[in-house]
């Protein structure tokens, strides 16, 4: 599979492996434990590659670090000379593309609106005679079929306890995306609380809508509950993050929401989206089955993957 810096990667020049690795993690300190070198060795080499380029790759101003538009930039050229270089590899390997007829994709709902429009297009041009079969399902559906052995790929928001469990897959970081409170701005004002970045503790003052137990997002709120060390007042609970982003945008109480809520779906009314002062995230991750008789394919969609929001 393609894997990225810091799992033994020999053909892949430092540059690569090491603005890849501190994109991923978001963090100098974590880059630097995970490639094996002083965090001062890591930071000396990107402030020397960043002058020789002549741009800024990392705006190191935020915690996690982000990447600039010319380090959005650079990580996609990185991304696809790591996979021409595992391309190159496979085929002096075998001299043949080892095909298959099928690969079964498991994906949660959330990342299925979000992911595969940006990457099935470009995927079945070039495979077209590979079938994807689509497993839809909430993350313990998705853990349970890679304990089973039952997909070849997933996607999903995956804790680093989850990702222990799979040892014949490859895993890959795809997305960091911040989670957010939705809430009107009437209803703020109804419970004498400010606009201003939210807590945990004052998040529990307002009524919540929730989603059921078994979702990730509900695993994330009630995470928030236990912090708080107070019992949330739970108005409702759905299967469906848009029902309880737009009941919140009318007024009916708060809801947790992924920063990326709006690419599926728009509010009734105007409603307010509001940070934690303590950031709080998740990660997209993906996990690809090791030895698979489609290595090439599998490759190729997870380089869609790993490039889709960047643009």
């Amino acid at each position: 599979m393609i894997k990225t810096i810091g799992k033994g990667d020999k053909m892949l020049t430092k540059q690569y492996q090491y603005v890849i690795e501190v994109a991923e993690t978001g963090n100098f300190s974590k880059a630097a434990e995970n490639l094996f070198m002083a965090q001062s060795s890591l930071s000396q080499y990107i402030k020397k590659l960043e002058k020789e380029l002549g741009v800024t790759l990392f705006d190191r101003s935020t915690q996690p670090v982000k990447l600039t538009e010319a380090g959005k930039s650079y990580l996609k050229t990185a991304y696809d000379i790591t996979f021409l270089e595992k391309q190159l590899l496979n085929q002096l390997e075998t001299f043949q593309q080892v095909k298959k007829k099928k690969i079964i994709l498991g994906i949660t709902r959330y990342w299925g609106s979000l992911l595969l429009p940006r990457i099935l297009p470009e995927f079945q041009k070039r495979y077209p005679f590979i079938q994807l079969e689509m497993k839809e399902g909430k993350t313990k559906n998705l853990i349970d079929w890679l304990d089973n052995k039952r997909i070849d790929i997933a996607f999903f928001t995956a804790s680093s306890q989850d990702s222990q469990h799979f040892s014949f897959y490859e895993e890959t970081f795809l997305l960091r995306e911040e989670i957010q409170l939705a809430v009107s701005s009437q209803l703020l004002e109804s419970y004498h609380l400010s606009n201003q970045k939210m807590t945990p503790q004052r998040m529990m003052q307002l009524p919540l809508l929730t989603l059921r137990k078994g979702q990730k997002l509900r695993g994330i709120f009630d995470e928030f509950a236990k912090e708080a060390k107070d019992k949330p007042t739970i108005i409702m609970e759905t299967e469906n993050i848009t029902t309880a982003y737009k009941l919140a945008s009318v007024g009916t109480g708060a809801t947790l929401i992924p920063e990326k809520i709006l690419e599926l779906t728009s509010p009734f009314d105007e409603v307010l989206h509001l940070s934690f002062e303590k950031p709080a995230f998740w990660e997209l991750k993906a996990f690809t089955l090791k030895d698979s008789t489609a290595n090439e394919a599998c490759d190729y969609l997870m380089l869609l993957a790993q490039k889709a929001f960047l643009i």
